[in-house]
């Protein structure tokens, strides 16, 4: 009997060792994606405007995780995107983090996490912290080219972010059936995503 118990021990310790590795390795796995983001925009590989395909990372992300857990993701998403913009610095994260909270909100209570949903969500959240980066930054103050700065390079970063969403949304994905923490959840997970994948 105590050998019994001894060994259902060992299971236990073991299966928590690997749900930890488990955890470590998906948020690794995002980080590593966020900074491939950041280099894309800060190192100009597009001419004049950047994608800002750290919004949709984002998202994504938070769709999959946690209330607290996206929040926190969103406001660090955020002040990278401020980093590689040169904008005020949590001026993002203030707009991110409660988009990122209002995604992980819907999937708690009321949208399954698939393809079609993390558009519409994601284009959203992209309209939203465009309105307010151009409000905010730029109209408010009756900047003289306002104009040229709305139609020349906010609306097209932001554009090209929901245009190329769908690629995020499959990192992600691959991401987190990957690294899931548990097995069970994992597997289940997996089969509904392919149930659910084009339906609302």
């Amino acid at each position: 009997m105590r050998n019994r118990f001894s060994r259902f021990g060992n299971l236990r310790r073991a299966q928590r060792k690997s749900e930890r590795i488990r955890i470590f390795m998906r948020w690794f796995s995002y980080s590593v994606v966020l900074l491939l983001f950041y280099m894309i925009m800060a190192g100009g590989f597009f001419r004049g405007w950047q994608p800002i395909m750290i919004i949709p990372l984002a998202i994504a992300v938070s769709m999959r995780e946690r209330e607290l857990s996206a929040s926190v993701f969103g406001a660090v998403c955020g002040l990278i995107i401020d980093i590689a913009c040169g904008k005020l610095f949590g001026f993002s994260g203030v707009w991110l983090l409660p988009g990122c909270l209002a995604a992980a909100l819907l999937v708690s209570h009321l949208i399954k996490v698939n393809l079609i949903n993390f558009i519409w969500v994601n284009a959203i959240v992209c309209t939203f912290m465009a309105t307010t980066d151009y409000f905010f930054r730029y109209f408010l103050w009756g900047a003289d080219n306002s104009s040229y700065i709305l139609t020349r390079f906010t609306i097209p970063s932001h554009l090209s972010a929901v245009i190329l969403s769908p690629v995020v949304y499959f990192i992600i994905k691959h991401i987190d059936r990957k690294y899931s923490p548990e097995e069970q959840v994992k597997i289940t997970r997996s089969a509904k995503d392919d149930e659910e994948e084009y339906k609302l």
